[in-house]
């Protein structure tokens, strides 16, 4: 049952980026542009409304009534290269057998000196996509010229108990692209959108001395994710292909599939497509802000972990090689009944299959604690320390309103293969499927500067190395993320004594390379792990940059 495996391993794999997205995305697609020309350095400097979601003590520094609009503008390109393929070597390295010679048994069993292994058309190929597209309410996945959210909030103080309300939208994630249908990436996203918009969020903040403020914030948000795939049999399926024609082959003989070798390692074997959403996850910030002198602050927040229940619509369509295995299977109902009993479901020998399909998604926590301190009158330096807590993924889990063919196939080789090839950490049921994630939660620096030029005008520098919540093991091309540096640069001016302009501009770079057999989700070569590995036996090198501009107008009325 190759084809099993085959669409197990293209399956899981689409999943990853849910999760991987929030790193490259975290704080950037909030617009607040002190916030961003200070490289996020603000725990402890307060950027105005959008302390709501920095750090909702900063709140009480607002005076009178205030009032926000702000756009955010980005371009972000993915580059994605294949390199050499590396067969017997990486899988020795892995511990396994000799590839050929596995193959050679099942595709080439005339013994014929014809019978060549076949060359990965994937090979020294690369592609590059800045092509956006974000899943928004209402809409669905939607293709954009180019990344651009307008934004905004209001802040009102009551001067007589000295608390200040205040309430904004933004957006913690927005991201999203399409590759070229025919691109080297295409086998982990063709299409790919995570997005989170709080559209409100009520807030309050004090002072409880005239050094000491606290603020909370909740945020009540909408949820997105779709996703657009290929799915793609990858070499590492061999061993699988060869241990479960062995063992059911009789069988399958029954109804002469035994030859199962029309499924090459190649082969394009269907596309998924999934739209969810939820409407409705409220998390909480609570915030702490000290100044004890004028020249220095301190500030500490705490961002509360999320949970999202996502429902909506997915599409799966496969090509006939697979339904000429599973429509015999499906019309024979008492070779039904044994794959119902091995694999946990019959199957239905359907080309296409629709239905709707749920995801439980946590946003994690986060926490930051930062400074504040005034060097010189007119010059100010920022330094944050923070956590985020990935390490809350550990799985993801997609439950479908049917059985599908490739996850009961999928279960049915993961019972007949044995523990000699069920050594991964993910599951699969006719209709559900478990992933596992293993990220690592990570801490991280921010740093900013502004200098007062004059009056009027202040300029921003900031630097942010965003330390990766994705092991080496775990690297991907949905979201091809490792270590990543944000430069920016900014500027404020204050046009009157009740309006203000702010804007900001970054750059942020990402890249690695994985050696054939590094990693789990992408291109590892141990029979055990195939269930994220369609660019098995390759070196894959990716990259991220991304560019983005905020503007903001900010009047008191």
């Amino acid at each position: 049952m190759q084809v099993a495996n085959i669409l197990f391993v293209g399956v899981i794999g689409l999943f990853t980026t849910t999760i991987a997205s929030a790193q490259l995305t975290q704080n950037i697609t909030i617009g607040n542009s002190k916030a961003l020309g200070l490289g996020h350095a603000v725990t402890a400097d307060p950027p105005g409304i959008d302390s709501i979601h920095f750090n909702p003590a900063g709140l009480a520094k607002i005076k009178g009534r205030q009032r926000q609009v702000k756009l955010i503008a980005a371009k972000m390109t993915f580059n994605t290269d294949i390199g050499k393929r590396r067969l017997d070597e990486a899988h020795l390295e892995q511990g396994g057998g000799a590839v050929t010679e596995t193959f050679n048994s099942i595709y080439c069993s005339d013994g014929s000196q014809e019978c060549l292994y076949p060359d990965d058309p994937l090979e020294n190929q690369s592609g590059s996509t800045s092509t956006p597209i974000l899943m928004l309410p209402f809409v669905g996945m939607t293709e954009l010229p180019f990344l651009f959210v307008p934004l905004g909030g209001i802040a009102i103080e009551d001067p007589e108990r000295e608390w200040v309300f205040a309430t904004s939208v933004y957006a913690p994630q927005a991201i999203g692209y399409g590759r070229d249908e025919d691109g080297p990436g295409r086998y982990q996203g063709v299409e790919l959108s995570i997005t989170r918009i709080t559209y409100f969020s009520p807030s309050i903040a004090f002072s409880v001395t005239d050094t000491l403020m606290f603020g909370l914030s909740l945020g009540f948000s909408w949820q997105g994710f779709g996703l657009v795939s290929d799915l793609r049999a990858p070499e590492t399926t061999i061993p699988f292909l060869k241990a479960t024609v062995d063992d059911v082959g009789p069988i399958l003989d029954e109804i002469g599939l035994t030859d199962l070798s029309v499924f090459s390692p190649y082969d394009t074997l269907g596309r998924l497509e999934i739209e969810v959403e939820d409407a409705l996850s409220i998390t909480y910030n609570l915030g702490l802000l000290w100044e004890p002198t004028p020249w220095v602050s301190f500030g500490m927040v705490y961002q509360s972990e999320g949970d999202s229940h996502m429902e909506g619509d997915f599409k799966m369509e496969v090509p006939s090689s697979l339904t000429d295995l599973t429509r015999p299977i499906a019309n024979a109902p008492w070779l039904n009944s044994i794959i119902a009993t091995l694999g946990g479901g019959p199957m239905t020998g359907l080309a296409s299959q629709e239905g709707t399909v749920e995801l439980d998604l946590k946003t994690p926590a986060h926490f930051a604690i930062g400074t504040s301190i005034k060097l010189f009158p007119d010059l100010k330096v920022n330094v944050d320390l923070k956590w985020t807590d990935y390490g809350t993924w550990k799985d993801l889990a997609f439950t479908f309103d049917q059985n599908l063919d490739f996850l009961v196939l999928a279960n049915l080789v993961n019972n007949v293969g044995g523990s000699e090839f069920n050594k991964g950490e993910d599951t699969a049921d006719p209709n559900r499927m478990v992933i596992s994630r293993r990220y690592e939660s990570v801490w991280s620096w921010a740093f900013g500067a502004e200098y007062e030029a004059s009056d009027n005008l202040v300029i921003r520098v900031g630097y942010e190395p965003r330390k990766s919540a994705i092991p080496d093991d775990r690297l991907d091309l949905f979201a091809p993320l490792s270590d990543a540096k944000l430069y920016t640069v900014g500027f404020g001016y204050q046009l009157d004594k009740d309006t203000r302009i702010d804007a900001a501009f970054g750059y942020l770079n990402s890249s690695y390379s994985a050696k054939a057999g590094q990693s789990d989700n992408l291109n590892t070569t141990t029979p055990g792990h195939v269930v994220y590995t369609p660019y098995a036996f390759l070196d894959v090198s990716a990259s991220v940059s991304a560019y983005m501009f905020t503007f903001s107008y900010d009047e008191k009325f």
